[in-house]
């Protein structure tokens, strides 16, 4: 028997476009603070959050130094697999006989594509907190780690699986556990938040904490991995634990990390009504679907007293063949309804569109016309491409256009060839951000907006333009 000590890493991007969205947005890294929640004493636990530094593989290098870590567990998506890749290979030279593990949603989705036993000793899919229970219990006895649906020896994964492969496993230790918010800097975190129509707000970017109510979709996006990562299923926690851990918070801002809170309008009727009645004063940033929004207006004006101030909503498309091929099971006319029910409310929108690899001129100017017809909104807008692990990713293999398409797969990175010249679609693409930018709630609303933060924005917003217009140039020269 002995105490170990285990290093859970967030690790840091490398895209140039990545890098300026956490300058906009920086979640705490709840996933493994989550993990962390689910490690017991005598054992001794810590978080390496690379998010937050400015020279992430040196301070790495610190805390492998200072720490010396038994084990270390590397979480993030797929476009992180190359980083998490160079850092385990940090550890192996400083720490030969640290035990390295990677989880998250690339070794989920892509196990078959994690087979490289000189850097990872496990590979886990699905929920982090239940395997590291069963890793510790076996490091902790000297006995070896058992491999399991959700446990994996590297070397025991094949390439040829890929397609064969079956979604994670789900356990409810994940959903159940708390996370362990003061292994890190909460003062770091923080989420653009507009205000409310005239308002003067005191920063756009207050500080945040995230809050996780459910696990799952009962939907079947053509573009999400969400269905197939919590195998088909949608766990849900008890509506007074969500409320307790809320009320225990002392951020004023809490977002939830759900992948669609709204999904049983019941459960979510009694969390807001726990919170009017306990006088628990937040605010709340949240994702819903349209038709969720159109099906229950009543919810949302409860929810807006209890103090809902900003709703996500992936909107996709205003145009019903593109609603279709997304399997997004909504209309335009219920992103429309959703859109007016909210602004009614006076809740801000982020609305999400979603460009095809084929789009024309005339896809573009369309995307335009919404931006127009959904403002005031906070725009993104997504580049469509097959969920890594998917067998939609699959079958599209031999198309790529990149050698490595995971290293891509960002959500603005095309991994599929272009209707129009790279170069060309690319300039059309930053120009819907710089459309979607004239419409923003602050200057529609009026909201007063301290100086320092708004030059922040603006300054963000033209280098950040300047990335997607020149995304091209990350690609050969051929696709140009």
């Amino acid at each position: 028997m002995r105490d170990l000590k285990i290093l859970l890493v967030r690790p840091h991007v490398c895209m140039p476009t990545s890098r300026w969205l956490q300058t906009m947005l920086l979640l705490e890294p709840y996933a493994q603070e989550l993990i962390a929640g689910g490690v017991t004493a005598p054992h001794d636990v810590k978080i390496c959050d690379l998010a937050v530094e400015k020279r992430p593989l040196r301070a790495f290098r610190r805390v492998l130094g200072e720490y010396s870590p038994d084990f270390v567990g590397f979480g993030g998506f797929s476009g992180q697999f190359n980083v998490n890749c160079d850092l385990a290979g940090l550890v192996k030279d400083m720490l030969p006989g640290c035990v390295t593990c990677l989880g998250g949603i690339h070794a989920s989705s892509m196990p078959s594509g994690c087979n490289l036993p000189g850097l990872f000793d496990l590979v886990v899919r699905g929920d982090g907190v239940s395997a590291l229970k069963t890793i510790v219990a076996a490091m902790e006895s000297g006995d070896d780690i058992p491999e399991s649906k959700w446990i994996l020896h590297p070397a025991s994964v094949s390439f040829d699986t890929l397609a064969k492969m079956p979604p994670p496993p789900l356990h409810p230790d994940g959903i159940n556990t708390l996370p362990r918010r003061d292994l890190v800097d909460q003062s770091r975190y923080f989420c653009i938040c507009y205000g409310s129509p005239g308002e003067r707000i005191k920063t756009l970017f207050p500080r945040i904490a995230c809050v996780r109510t459910s696990v799952g979709c009962p939907n079947r996006c053509s573009f999400c991995v969400v269905h197939f990562l919590a195998n088909g299923k949608y766990l849900q926690r008890d509506v007074e634990d969500v409320v307790d851990e809320i009320a225990s918070l002392p951020q004023e801002y809490i977002y939830f990390v759900d992948d669609e809170t709204f999904i049983n309008a019941r459960r979510m009727t009694r969390i807001a009504e726990l919170l009017i009645a306990r006088g628990v004063k937040k605010k709340y940033l949240s994702w819903a679907r349209s038709d969720t929004v159109c099906s229950h207006p009543e919810l949302f004006e409860l929810w807006r007293r209890a103090g809902l101030e900003f709703v996500y909503i992936g909107f996709e498309s205003l145009e019903e063949q593109n609603l279709k091929d997304y399997n997004k099971d909504a209309t335009p006319d219920q992103n429309r309804r959703a859109r007016k029910i909210l602004r009614d409310l006076d809740i801000n929108i982020h609305a999400a569109f979603m460009v095809n690899p084929d789009f024309e001129e005339k896809d573009f100017i369309a995307i335009r016309r919404g931006i127009e017809e959904m403002a005031p909104a906070e725009y993104a807008f997504t580049v469509f491409s097959p969920p890594p692990g998917t067998k939609a990713f699959h079958d599209a293999s031999k198309k790529f256009i990149c050698d490595d398409p995971c290293l891509y797969y960002d959500c603005l990175h095309t991994i599929l060839p272009t209707r129009l010249p790279l170069k060309k679609f690319y300039r059309y693409f930053a120009l819907l951000y710089a459309f979607g930018a004239a419409k923003i709630p602050p200057r529609i609303n009026k909201v007063r907006v301290p100086l320092k933060d708004l030059l922040k924005f603006l300054a963000g917003g033209v280098r950040f333009g300047w990335h997607i217009h020149r995304l091209y140039r990350d690609y050969e020269r051929k696709y140009w």
